[in-house]
């Protein structure tokens, strides 16, 4: 086995060990699961400590995963293009307790923009089928808007906060308070932030600040994690946040959450 893999295999045993049981994890915990001699383990402790990938919380105690570490460990380890089925809500609430998780569904990705329209040269109609909003109509905004056409809420909205269109992105804050869905454990969105920050991660405003579907810094303070999956809850097209910590084990909520559907 060359010195890398050990170095790798030593490193990852940490990390699930700690998600199993978060524990700390001693060389001879690892000696008994590894294989690998205490003394080998000892040596590659001190290097992954000095390299920060690696904590002891007290001098008597295991290790645990750096948050850098995990941070890592889950943007390889998770899959947040696959789409959830979730058709048990009581299931789902049971998940946020259990592993202490704040959990958000909210609707929009089925709000395609399908027409717009010209009354009397006054307003701006924009039809979104299930939900219709009314701008003051300028002949740029017009023609504008018609190259949106075909792209659903949240599109629309990056791209009128990218061109400072803030009463388009005005009107569909309006709209975008009716699409929340589901939400459980607010506790824990508080607990992330500490101050009244935690407010953004209570309905779908969350949405635009998601740039990649797994987040951690600046968004979510240092040591927490959040993820935006593409979600059919009952039977609707909507978008799932799970929030928490990075020491949660996500694989596994995920994998319960498929079992369940």
């Amino acid at each position: 086995m060359k010195s890398q893999n050990k170095r790798e295999l030593i490193l990852e045993s940490i990390i699930e060990t700690y998600l199993l049981a978060n524990t700390p994890i001693g060389s001879n915990e690892l000696n008994s699961s590894l294989c690998i001699p205490a003394s080998t383990i000892r040596v590659y402790l001190k290097r992954l400590s000095d390299e920060g990938l690696i904590t002891q919380l007290h001098i008597s105690s295991g290790r645990i995963p750096a948050v850098k570490t995990m941070q890592s460990y889950w943007q390889n380890e998770l899959d947040t293009n696959e789409e959830l089925q979730i058709k048990n809500i009581n299931f789902l609430r049971t998940l946020s307790e259990e592993f202490e998780i704040y959990c958000l569904i909210y609707e929009g990705r089925e709000l395609m923009l399908k027409e717009i329209l010209n009354l009397n040269d006054k307003f701006i109609i924009l039809d979104f089928g299930a939900n219709e909003m009314a701008l003051k109509y300028q002949n740029e905004a017009f023609e504008f808007l018609k190259s949106l056409i075909g792209l659903n809420i949240f599109d629309i909205e990056n791209i009128a906060l990218k061109v400072h269109f803030y009463e388009l992105v005005e009107k569909i804050s309006t709209i975008k308070k009716s699409l929340t869905c589901y939400r459980a454990n607010e506790k824990k969105a508080y607990q992330i932030y500490q101050n009244d920050e935690f407010v953004k991660l209570l309905d779908c405003e969350i949405h635009k600040y998601f740039k990649e579907n797994l987040q951690f810094q600046p968004l979510f303070k240092e040591g927490f994690m959040g993820l935006k999956i593409d979600t059919n809850f009952l039977g609707k097209q909507a978008n799932l946040i799970v929030a928490g910590s990075v020491y949660t084990n996500y694989k596994k909520i995920l994998k319960q959450i498929k079992e369940v559907a």
